[in-house]
């Protein structure tokens, strides 16, 4: 069950990653947010009243200052990434920001006392190398013999810290307060922060002069949610140090869509990157 939301996961974040690439080089980031997480939301609402007949505030008051932590790490990690994607190649950064599965992993193991196998340590291992390959230009490492930090790279480091941190706290979530509610509140909590935000800063939700890219906008919502679905129900059941370092391997899906549709240049070392990655995913299943 574990292996298959990861999966799933990685496949939804992959595509929203990507469709959010295209959305940040139209829109303000902020903006692109707060839409793709409304519209995501109230997906979650139609479950919500399907699934919950009635429903007790009580039962998870204590877990509200955690839901909000969710809440703040998420839109620090969001905005980041999507600034990263705006300005930088969109494989690189999305390989950067896909690190958060490992920092999840290890807070897993060293808090909620999560035992790996071996065969899965060395899978995260090789999904970590994979991730560092395709985020590098091997070339002027070589021939220069210094590692510059590229476009984007610093915006990519501060989504994966704050990812990181987030999920692990959902997935500790999922196992007192079930798949669902976990996923759908911290949203409700992420809009309104960033309503406020809209608001302080006097930004438009719907900015003129431009085509807005409504449907766009809902794909990316629907996607997204989607994965935090499947990341929570699959966390709910199963180990967090598996379900998020398949989870993250998001990269591969952004990585072969942005080489497709936006015609990215893919060097010699990304393609080692992906080969770990798979290696990874095909060991951290057996």
């Amino acid at each position: 069950m574990g292996i298959l939301m990861g999966l799933a996961t990685m496949a939804l974040w992959g595509v929203a990653i990507f469709l959010a690439a295209i959305a940040n080089r139209k829109l303000e980031n902020v903006i692109v947010l707060f839409w793709m997480q409304l519209f995501g939301f109230l997906l979650g609402i139609g479950y919500f009243l399907f699934k919950f007949t009635s429903f007790d505030l009580n039962s998870i008051y204590h877990y509200l200052p955690q839901l909000l932590a969710v809440a703040v790490l998420q839109i620090g990690a969001y905005l980041s990434f999507y600034r990263g994607l705006a300005k930088g190649q969109v494989s690189m950064v999305s390989s950067i920001g896909a690190s958060w599965g490992l920092l999840t992993a290890i807070l897993g193991v060293v808090f909620l006392k999560e035992a790996l196998k071996a065969n899965q340590l060395i899978a995260i291992i090789f999904i970590a190398i994979g991730i560092v390959l395709v985020s590098i230009n091997l070339k002027e490492l070589i021939n220069n013999k210094k590692l510059k930090l590229l476009v984007g790279v610093k915006e990519g480091l501060i989504a994966m810290a704050c990812w990181g941190v987030a999920l692990f706290l959902l997935a500790s979530l999922t196992k007192s307060i079930g798949w669902f509610l976990p996923a759908f509140l911290f949203r409700l909590f992420l809009l309104i922060l960033l309503a406020a935000l809209i608001l302080f800063s006097k930004k438009r939700f719907v900015p003129g002069k431009i085509k807005f890219p409504w449907g766009l906008l809902l794909l990316i919502g629907v996607f997204d949610m989607g994965a935090f679905f499947t990341f929570s129900l699959g966390t709910s059941g199963s180990f967090a140090s598996i379900v998020a370092p398949i989870g993250s391997a998001y990269a591969l899906v952004t990585i072969i869509l942005a080489k497709i549709f936006l015609k990215e240049k893919t060097e010699i070392n990304q393609y080692l990157g992906i080969t770990s990655i798979v290696l990874g995913l095909i060991l951290i299943s057996l």
